[in-house]
């Protein structure tokens, strides 16, 4: 507010007629001499502050009644700035005197954040338009005052979902999200108040899709927030602004196809998701935040890479190259960057061939059964450890598995060529569990509860297939008890070829092995198809 204060008051130097001089020369004993002076810009902020601190007084009385009385004062001084404003517009001096009252007015509705459950009334006023209309006012710190007002009203601990629902509707019928975006295109981060203004606004937009989950679409499509989003997370450096742009954008996207096939089609998402991501190929983040910031953007990217529209985007973009070269960096990214790969290769046999004739298994095999890239040193607890440690195998069988799918010919050869025998351990621990979860998580507490190794596992394969499946399923009947005969009977055949009699003995073919894997996993899909 200190430039509109400081312009306040160069204006009103002019403006003060000769009995204010009399006055400040008697208070201050000065000649006659001397120029009247009008209220200074700290003692117009105090005044401010002072109606401020009268509104806070009135929270504890406010009703309904005091409400309405509330918002026709200040309707009452939006019309006379607007009025003033429109007259005398090349006269600054003629309307400021409005503008602070304005103002003024506008903090005393901080009020009605601290009495949500008379939001209700406040949306029967009709007040919520000439609020959405104030924040494209010309004076930054009404139109800021503003959102604050949206921030404080929106994110209310105590108001209950139907109240805030209420809130949000309005806000949403009349277009307040379009509105929004435009004036953060406004805003210029590089200045303190307006960042905040923009932090504000982020801010808003989560309340609004945390009470209003199906207005994603609205938000991202129609206010343009997708897009501004983008264009934000492209910019290089950490920011908070930035990690608020990231943790929306993850959440627009994840599991809605609507976003998903906008973002590819009409943003250039892809690119402007894989030119973010490319920041941290070689760069460690420095705290959690930008942590979080880094995990957010592989998510979003992630997440888009459910549309084979979007993975055909992620070709042509080079994508594959980017995720190969961020796995050898070895550096935090290398997580996210698995978890992208996995998704791109999903039924996608054009990806899936791409990625053999880039020699990504010469990249991918030597994390099989190895540890992800180490934490950052801020980052070490042992939970997170365990965490990623499982997140890390199951992308990488993941990815093996879809692979072996989806080759044919040149490319399924030189997969299997490949294949060495820990690579069959996976494949028994984690192919044949790859569409049972309950069967996953019992494998998975296997290898990491229990301090069992992969071998261990497998070799007990058939106990966990029992106990998953049976977990699995409520109820019994024989064609479930079929299916899962037939797939004890694989698994069975399974650990007979690959047991050995003796330490020196070593296993079957690769080849036939994973045929039979092929087979038995085909048991597991269509055993979960009947219980679904």
């Amino acid at each position: 507010m200190a430039d509109a204060l400081e312009e306040l008051e160069s204006h009103a130097l002019g403006k003060r007629p000769a009995a204010a001089a009399a006055a400040s020369s008697s208070t201050f004993a000065s000649g006659p001499a001397k120029r009247a002076r009008g209220p200074s810009a700290a003692q117009l902020l105090a005044e401010a502050e002072l109606e401020l601190e009268r509104s806070k007084v009135d929270v504890d009385v406010m009703d309904a009644n005091s409400l309405k009385g509330l918002i026709l004062h200040v309707e009452k001084q939006i019309n006379q700035n607007t009025q003033l404003r429109m007259k005398y517009a090349d006269q600054p001096e003629r309307f400021m005197d409005s503008e602070l009252e304005l103002y003024q007015a506008l903090k005393g509705l901080h009020a009605v954040a601290a009495a949500p459950e008379l939001y209700p009334v406040f949306v029967k006023t009709r007040c919520v338009p000439s609020l959405i209309g104030l924040l494209a006012h010309e004076n930054v710190d009404i139109s800021s005052d503003v959102l604050d007002l949206m921030q404080e009203m929106t994110s209310a601990e105590d108001a209950t979902p139907d109240d805030l629902l209420v809130l949000v509707d309005a806000l949403l019928e009349h277009e307040a999200a379009a509105t929004l975006v435009d004036h953060m295109k406004r805003l210029d981060e590089a200045k303190e108040e307006e960042a905040a203004a923009v932090h504000s606004t982020l801010s808003i937009f989560e309340s609004v899709l945390e009470a209003r989950p199906d207005a994603a679409v609205a938000l991202a499509q129609s206010a343009g927030l997708l897009s501004w989003l983008l264009q934000r997370v492209r910019v290089r450096g950490f920011h908070a602004i930035k990690l608020y742009a990231s943790e929306l954008l993850s959440m627009l996207l994840q599991q809605n196809a609507s976003n998903q096939a906008y973002l590819g089609a009409t943003c250039d998402g892809v690119i402007g998701l894989l030119t973010a991501v490319a920041q941290y190929k070689r760069k460690e983040p420095q705290d959690l935040e930008e942590a979080e910031l880094v995990e957010n953007l592989f998510n979003a990217l992630s997440s888009a890479l459910s549309l084979e529209a979007n993975q055909v985007l992620f070709l042509r973009a080079e994508g594959l190259e980017l995720m190969l070269l961020t796995l050898k960096e070895a550096k935090y990214a290398a997580r996210g960057a698995l978890r992208v790969l996995d998704a791109a290769l999903v039924a996608n046999g054009a990806n899936a061939e791409r990625f053999a004739d880039l020699r990504g298994f010469k990249t991918l095999f030597p994390l099989l059964g190895g540890a992800p890239p180490p934490p950052p040193s801020f980052a070490k607890g042992r939970g997170e450890r365990e965490a990623a440690q499982r997140a890390h195998d199951a992308h990488v069988v993941g990815i093996l598995g879809t692979l072996f799918y989806q080759l044919e010919g040149e490319h399924r050869q030189r997969l299997l060529g490949l294949t060495t025998l820990q690579l069959i351990d996976t494949l028994l621990g984690f192919l044949v569990t790859s569409r049972a979860k309950p069967l996953r998580v019992g494998v998975l507490q296997g290898l990491y509860v229990q301090g069992r190794s992969l071998h261990d596992v497998a070799l007990n394969l058939e106990e966990y297939t029992r106990l998953g499946l049976s977990d699995a399923a409520s109820r019994t009947d024989s064609k479930r008890d079929a299916h899962l005969a037939k797939l004890n009977e694989g698994v069975r055949a399974l650990l007979l070829k690959y047991q050995p009699a003796d330490a020196g003995t070593t296993r079957g073919e690769p080849l036939e092995a994973l045929e039979d894997v092929t087979q038995t996993r085909g048991l597991v899909g269509s055993y979960e198809q009947t219980v679904d």
